[in-house]
């Protein structure tokens, strides 16, 4: 194990895709682990040990917030191999979701934005009367984000889902016509257009 978690701290990615996969392989028979990964990552919060010991156990709060700072990472694989994580683990756990939802309202630009996009995957396939995010509050209340490219993660967000709100419906319809960012109008009046047309063929 030793070679392994030094290998955690190299900068060469394929280097530590390969001993985070060994790593996790390892835990399936050898519990233990996790338990010297977690009090690694106590020690040094770094993202590579958050990262694999995200896919061995249910996530600590401290998995979650070295996980969440990497969602904002200027490395573009960096961001996501996290969304993909934090996705999984949104499934599974509702903590972590309720950390994607915290981000949304107190995250950076770039952290907001690719929550947005956890929770959607996180909700993709719901059935249309589910409380996913096409009925969810803090979607609504993206829609008025200050980064304009949040603002189009939410919008074709909710063009791919079977069902909105009203309110949200509303909240499309005014971006449409009424964004001051060009990029929002035109993902805005993609997603009212293919609404109606889904409410059109509804039986």
């Amino acid at each position: 194990m030793g070679p392994l978690l030094e290998a955690l701290e190299q900068t060469d990615k394929a280097v530590v895709r390969r001993a985070v996969e060994e790593l996790v392989a390892l835990a399936v028979a050898e519990p233990r682990v996790a338990d010297l990964l977690d009090r690694r990552l106590h020690a040094a919060p770094r993202w590579t040990v958050a990262y694999a010991l995200g896919q061995m156990a249910r996530p600590s709060t401290l998995c979650l917030d070295v996980l969440a700072h990497g969602l904002g990472s200027g490395d573009q694989d960096l961001r996501w191999a996290t969304q993909l994580l934090l996705t999984d683990l949104g499934k599974r756990y509702p903590e972590a979701e309720a950390r994607l939802q915290a981000l949304l309202r107190d995250g950076s630009a770039t952290q907001r934005r690719m929550a947005v996009y956890c929770l959607r995957d996180i909700h993709e396939g719901q059935d249309a009367g589910a409380a996913g995010i096409g009925r969810a509050p803090a979607f609504l209340e993206a829609m008025r984000d200050p980064e304009p490219l949040v603002r189009v993660a939410v919008v074709t967000s909710l063009a791919k889902t079977a069902e909105v709100s009203a309110e949200a419906l509303d909240a499309l319809t005014r971006a449409a016509t009424g964004d001051a960012d060009a990029r929002v109008r035109n993902a805005a009046t993609f997603a009212v257009k293919k609404l109606a047309a889904a409410r059109t063929r509804a039986p």
